[in-house]
């Protein structure tokens, strides 16, 4: 396999020593004089010992840095304080997992880089091994790898890595190198402190609004509010007369060709500010008066377009189907397993659309001034920057310089590179480099929302009350979501309820509706689990029985979420008496290849809720870190406790309307609960995600709780559009 690659590139970053790294499929070796051997560049043992690890994994609070270089580590046997982590080059060699893309989503920096990641530091502390016992005069059977040296077992001799890289640089690389045991590890499973945190600390880390660049201009600008709308006109000389603005640029009718796809990146109509710094460019932005058309795309409110995604309810949409399964055969099946029931039950659901409304908002620094293609930004896509990048300005790809730094936030917004188009078109309109900044304004009005979304699940109960048979039904106002179920082992349900059920049919309709959407932190399952694990509690009403024990029953030909759901209600201490207005709610969900189980406790005095704690059983396979696991949990379940209360993007005449934190209402510290998560090891199942799967199962524990307190069952969230309001 060809491996496009500069010795420039791999050295430069380097140095001597020992660099070793993995492609896709196999392991190989290019060297260099003096400089050792270097195998795709993703890791390198310098002669003074210390471990550098490329990374192709974006850094947006997540770990994922940190991650990679435990796992890494652990399997080198190195100390955790002699290993650091860089960017990785965007070659096609360092891609995520098979491919050849280098982008950071779906909770798989660990997961995807599992395999390969270990492999790599077993070859090099191969390697490693080799040369020590050819320096320490032994035979290579009777050392081991230690702390970052390689030691005679006998006789207590050792001698650091440091010492012999440039000898094992020259040794072959082993083709099927031995992976440590479980009970060798002395890194995985432990935690370490993470990488980023002292630069975030210290303030010397950098983000794409910290650049500076010679020559660099600022800029901010204005899409047209109304999805669909066009720019009609506008006058510069407003903004113009505002001191340290530089330029006004129009953007209109406007696609950048993307290099391999004959689909161009379509800009929607904007007017840009160019300025000096950003605030005269705001300044300036704020004085112009652009005129938009908007007839015919400015009639959608909040309302309107609820009740067009529930109206479609009643539209039989198209149905889910694997590629060799038969669309009449499983309806076959479905009718006639529904018609053998006892009884047939059918509730609606319906969640809002939801801003991703990360800490920094959107932000890139482009330089394509002549003769150049440079960004800096963290996007979680970096491939899709050099691929717009080489677009505007005509150069190859390999050509294209893309630094991806840290983000204050991503969850997929950061995925969709849209505000990195806007900023290279400017900067080649200019012909300088530019930091395009949004406004918290802009960020939030012109965000890739998780589609508000309608669900009618309809099940066939037998007499005891167990689904034989259940049908999803969802539209979203735009885009695709699912919620399938699995009909059997022993494959774990991955972004489906958690449970084996038998004849499942599921289909969709479509919104059609004009409002952006895009990955939101667990793309489908935030909206799938409200669904499907609210409906879940009604049928154990219906049924008469505990919500914990008929789930148990649904779960037991999947020991592995029964065990997960389990440990979550023993936390919670399930079952003992609470105080009234006092409730549990609790709900699973399988997604990224990782359970979650939740339980919430919230108590209600009138209208006032107050969610009290939430415990979470999580089983991801193999934990790495434990602490930033359960950091990630964490933020997860805050994250979806807050658009569970109160957050949703509200539309007025075919625009935003909730442009700020004032009118897009996010959860305060004040009303924060206690978070307990308990992490459960699996240590034969796949590894899992980690960043996102802790997020769906909090919304259904969340109303199932309310409807244990009060008796009022919820189907649609906000809390607060129910007129609850919490403390």
């Amino acid at each position: 396999m060809a491996v496009s690659l500069s010795r420039r590139t791999l050295f430069s970053a380097a140095g001597a020593g020992l660099t070793l790294g993995l492609m896709p499929f196999s392991i190989v070796a290019v060297a260099a004089p003096g400089q050792g051997a270097t195998i795709n560049n993703w890791l390198h043992v310098g002669t003074d010992g210390a471990v550098t690890l490329y990374s192709n994994a974006q850094e947006m609070g997540q770990g994922g840095f940190s991650g990679v270089a435990q796992l890494l580590a652990n399997e080198l046997c190195v100390e955790w304080d002699r290993v650091s982590v860089k960017t990785a080059p965007l070659i096609d060699a360092m891609g995520m997992a098979d491919g050849k893309s280098h982008w950071t989503g779906g909770s798989s920096s660990i997961r995807s880089q599992w395999d390969k990641l270990r492999r790599a530091g077993a070859a090099a502390r191969e390697m490693l091994v080799m040369a020590g016992a050819r320096m320490l005069g032994v035979p290579v059977a009777e050392c081991r790898a230690i702390a970052g040296h390689v030691e005679h077992r006998s006789s207590g001799r050792r001698i650091a890595y440091g010492a012999v890289a440039d000898m094992a640089a020259r040794l072959p690389v082993p083709a099927d190198p031995a992976l440590l045991s479980r009970a060798d590890w002395t890194l995985v499973g432990q935690g370490v402190m993470r990488k980023d945190i002292a630069a975030k600390v210290d303030g010397s880390a950098v983000y794409a609004t910290d650049v500076k660049l010679p020559g660099l201009l600022s800029a901010t600008l204005m899409q047209c509010p109304v999805f669909g709308g066009k720019l009609v006109s506008v006058d510069p000389a407003p903004a113009m007369a505002i001191p340290g603005v530089r330029h006004v640029v129009v953007i209109k009718d406007t696609a950048i060709p993307i290099p391999g796809s004959d689909r161009p990146m379509r800009l929607v109509d904007a007017v840009a500010v160019v300025a000096d710094h950003w605030w005269a460019a705001r300044q300036g932005l704020l004085a112009l008066s652009p005129v938009w058309d908007a007839h015919g795309k400015d009639n959608l409110d909040t309302d309107g377009m609820i009740g067009t995604i529930t109206a479609k309810l009643s539209d039989p949409g198209s149905i889910r189907k694997g590629e060799k399964e038969d669309e009449a055969a499983i309806r076959a099946g479905h009718t006639a397993a529904m018609a053998g029931a006892a009884r047939v039950l059918s509730w609606d659901y319906v969640v809002p659309a939801l801003a991703h409304a990360q800490m920094e908002p959107m932000s890139a620094t482009i330089d394509l001034s002549p003769g150049k293609a440079r960004a800096w930004t963290g996007s979680q896509f970096p491939t899709s920057v050099r691929r717009i990048l080489a677009g505007l300005s005509g150069m190859e790809e390999d050509k294209v310089e893309v630094e991806t730094l840290l983000s204050g936030g991503g969850f997929g917004r950061r995925y969709l590179n849209d505000y990195v188009g806007y900023a290279a078109f400017l900067s080649k309109q200019v012909a300088a480099p530019v930091k395009l900044i949004y406004s918290r304004e802009e960020d939030l009005c012109q965000g890739r929302y998780r589609p508000a979304t309608a669900c009618r699940i309809t099940a066939g109960v037998g007499a005891d009350g167990m689904p034989v048979a259940v049908h999803t039904h969802t539209v979203p106002a735009s885009g695709n979501v699912w919620v399938s179920i699995a009909t059997g082992g022993p494959t774990q349900p991955d972004h489906q309820p958690s449970y084996y059920l038998p004849s499942p049919l599921t289909t969709m309709a479509e919104g059609g509706l004009p409002v952006p959407n895009g990955p939101w932190r667990a793309p489908g399952s935030t909206q799938g689990a409200f669904f499907f694990e609210c409906f879940v509690d009604e049928l154990a009403q219906v049924a008469g029985q505990d919500p914990l024990a008929y789930r148990r029953r649904l779960l037991a030909s999947n020991p592995r979420a029964l065990r997960v759901l389990d440990a979550a209600a023993r936390a919670a201490g399930w079952g003992r008496t609470l105080p009234p207005g006092t409730g549990l709610g609790i709900a699973i969900w399988n997604s990224f290849q990782s359970i979650a189980a939740q339980v919430v406790q919230v108590s209600v005095t009138g209208t006032r809720v107050r969610v009290e704690k939430v415990w979470c059983a999580f089983d991801c396979g193999t934990v790495v870190n434990p602490d930033s696991v359960r950091a990630q949990g964490e933020g997860s379940i805050l994250m979806a406790l807050s658009a569970s209360l109160a957050e949703k993007v509200t539309l007025e005449k075919g625009a935003v309307s909730s442009r700020n934190f004032d009118q897009y209402h996010l959860i305060q510290m004040d009303r924060i609960p206690e978070v307990e998560i308990v992490l459960i090891d699996s240590p034969d199942a796949p590894v899992g995600g980690a960043g996102e799967p802790m997020t769906p199962p909090l919304p259904p524990a969340l109303v199932n709780a309310l409807f244990a307190a009060t008796g009022k069952r919820v189907r649609s969230l906000p809390l607060t559009d129910y007129g609850f309001t919490v403390s």
